[in-house]
């Protein structure tokens, strides 16, 4: 046993994902895993890169499988990437096996380099080191893995993307997400990895935030946690499986990114940006393209990215006909739109924003309040296609947008049947869209 379980089990909270490694000779072993535990494994890797695993996934669990990197258990131990990593069990004749200096950095919570090539090896280290800065509580960088990171952060391009995006995941949905972030930043790895950010440091934004872009960004992904808290000390819970909050915040890291392709000063000097959402989409989506993000991920990402102003451009005194129509439009995403809108409201704290907070506070607790009414998100449908095309329009897109007129006036409460939608498909759309 190798790696992650072993020192998690030391640090006295043991995890669900074991590690084993095995002598190339051994691989017979797995055949016979397999058959006496009723185990399904499936190959993982490369195998001109010798880094083949077994793989199996049962109920929560995962065991892993690989073969020594190199002849010996202590060989191998010396190519692994942190000293707290590189330390194995034999399940055969219990006996301990560690490099030198191993347990004194897990007792000193030390993430150091196992030896000077561990970045060269394998440079998405670099950002294994950052995440388990955000997993491993209390644990600290070694002055020399900080300075190799440095040095070498241009090797992380050449790191297929959805390698990259996974440890990203894993930064993100830790507990010190902020933290995380930070330190990419601050060790260049963020910049290196999104050049989109670069014009954004030193981007400025007017009275409305106290931040640059680049900066005001990065705080709002760490007021995220402060927003959901706020919400809930409101009385309004919002309940998440990981992909929400991976979509809450890469749309929190991507919202702004079209502000350096929409600045403009008018004749007061004040400044704007208008449209910048767009832009934001546009070169959110290149990055996640580039980092092989599933298309729905990318598709919610974008929803939020696209509307993230809505909230907050919304006037003093708006109805509750437009508060229903946003919800119905955000769909299920509508408590993330919430959730963004108070953390960047909260994150830029210019002088002209903070006259907005009690209107963007009541909006966003009436949102959430329609968002939990039965039928607004996802209204019954009191006609379909077929009842238009009964009036005489052919199949189409024209069909789609009849509908969602329709849709909308039974959310503003003027319909609330099928005969009263009836009559006023006929009365405003009859005649084939003569009328």
């Amino acid at each position: 046993m190798v790696g992650g379980f072993l020192r998690d089990l030391l640090l006295g909270s043991p995890g669900k994902d074991y590690d084993l490694a095995l002598p190339k000779e051994a691989s017979f072993s797995i055949e016979i895993i397999s058959e006496a535990f009723g185990l399904r494994f499936f190959r993982v890797g490369k195998e001109e890169k010798n880094t083949i695993t077994y793989r199996t996934l049962q109920e929560g669990q995962s065991i892993d499988i690989a073969f020594f990197q190199g002849e010996t258990i202590e060989e191998d131990l010396t190519r692994r990437d942190f000293t707290i990593n590189a330390m194995a069990f034999s399940l055969r004749d219990e006996t301990f096996h560690s490099v030198e200096g191993s347990l004194e950095d897990l007792d000193k919570k030390l993430i150091r380099m196992v030896s000077p090539n561990s970045i060269t090896l394998d440079p998405l280290r670099m950002l294994r080191a950052i995440r388990y800065c955000c997993t491993l509580k209390g644990f600290t960088f070694d002055a020399k893995l900080l300075e190799e990171i440095s040095s070498k952060k241009e090797q992380i391009t050449v790191i297929p993307g959805e390698r990259i995006k996974t440890e990203l995941d894993q930064i993100l949905l830790s507990p010190n997400a902020f933290t995380g972030i930070q330190s990419l930043y601050e060790s260049s790895l963020l910049l290196t990895l999104f050049p989109e950010f670069k014009s954004l440091e030193s981007l400025g934004q007017g009275e409305y935030h106290h931040l640059n872009v680049l900066p005001h960004i990065l705080l709002v992904l760490g007021k995220l946690s402060w927003a959901l808290e706020w919400v809930a000390s409101h009385g309004t819970k919002i309940y998440f499986v990981e992909e929400d909050w991976l979509v809450l915040s890469y749309a929190a890291l991507f919202h702004d990114l079209g502000k350096q392709d929409t600045y403009s000063e008018d004749e007061k000097g004040r400044v704007h940006f208008y449209l910048h959402e767009t832009h934001s989409c546009r070169r959110a989506k290149e990055i996640m393209e580039r980092l092989r993000f599933s298309n729905q991920l990318k598709r919610r990402i974008l929803h939020l990215v696209g509307h993230h102003m809505r909230i907050l451009n919304l006037p003093d005194g708006t109805g509750d006909a437009a508060l229903k129509r946003l919800v119905n439009q955000m769909g299920e995403d509508t408590p993330l739109l919430v959730l963004h809108t108070f953390a960047d409201k909260e994150a830029s704290r210019g002088l002209l924003s903070l006259q907005f907070d009690e209107v963007v506070e009541n909006h966003s607790l009436q949102i959430l309040g329609f968002f939990r009414e039965k039928g607004i998100v996802h209204p019954p449908s009191l006609v379909d296609g077929h009842d238009v095309m009964a009036l005489g329009y052919p199949p189409g897109p024209q069909v789609g947008r009849i509908l969602d007129a329709i849709r909308q006036k039974q959310l503003e409460g003027e319909i609330k049947n099928r005969e009263e939608a009836l009559r006023m498909l006929e009365e405003e759309f009859g005649m084939g869209g003569e009328t």
